[in-house]
């Protein structure tokens, strides 16, 4: 790996996601009016950061190996982190939360099996990038809405509690089937790679 790379435009941005999830957890562990806004307002910014990571580093052709181990790290960290600090502040369930760590411990194990064994990083795929966006999708309304109804702007939420609620389990059901879905995608990917060496 190219010390270099570090300093590739793509990895900084990946690795400012570190630091933007800092923020976010500060939010979410405050008792400051309006925190879980804020804590969305950062989310937003780490989606950004996600989604153009990957653009500047295939339109600089700044590909690069640590870039393939950092991407999806930051993904992975990010979830879980929030995913825990919103369990701890009942908003998810627990089952939600065990669902999603399970999926990435596999991967993230797997991923290191094959970077250990074969000298090959399992990348980040499109099921696994969707996955990661539909999880964030979730885990961002869940929290935008929850500091809606904490503010005083909570009239028209308070009065449709029962149709948030159905939108929030639509929204963890999808979350759920393709954090299977996607879970599946890269045992493939992982048993392709094992039975080819």
């Amino acid at each position: 790996m190219n010390k270099k790379e570090i300093f590739y435009i793509s990895n900084l941005l990946s690795l400012s996601r570190f630091v933007l999830l800092i923020f976010v957890v500060l939010f979410l562990i405050s008792d400051s009016v309006n925190h879980y806004l804020f804590a969305s307002l950062f989310i937003v910014i780490i989606w950004f950061t996600d989604i153009l990571d990957g653009y500047i580093a295939r339109k600089r052709n700044e590909v690069s190996e640590l870039g393939k181990i950092i991407d999806p790290l930051a993904d992975k960290i990010s979830v879980i982190t929030i995913t825990f600090l919103l369990l701890l502040n009942g908003i998810l369930p627990l089952w939600f939360f065990l669902v999603i760590f399970s999926r990435d411990l596999i991967i993230l194990s797997g991923g290191l099996y094959i970077k250990k064994k074969y000298k090959i990083v399992l990348q980040s795929n499109r099921t696994g990038k969707l996955t990661v966006f539909i999880i964030g999708f979730t885990l961002f309304n869940l929290i935008i809405i929850n500091g809606l109804l904490a503010s005083e702007q909570n009239n028209f939420f308070s009065y449709h509690t029962e149709k948030l609620e159905l939108y929030w389990n639509i929204l963890i059901l999808i979350s759920i089937v393709m954090s299977v879905f996607s879970l599946v995608s890269y045992f493939k990917k992982f048993v392709n790679i094992v039975s080819n060496k």
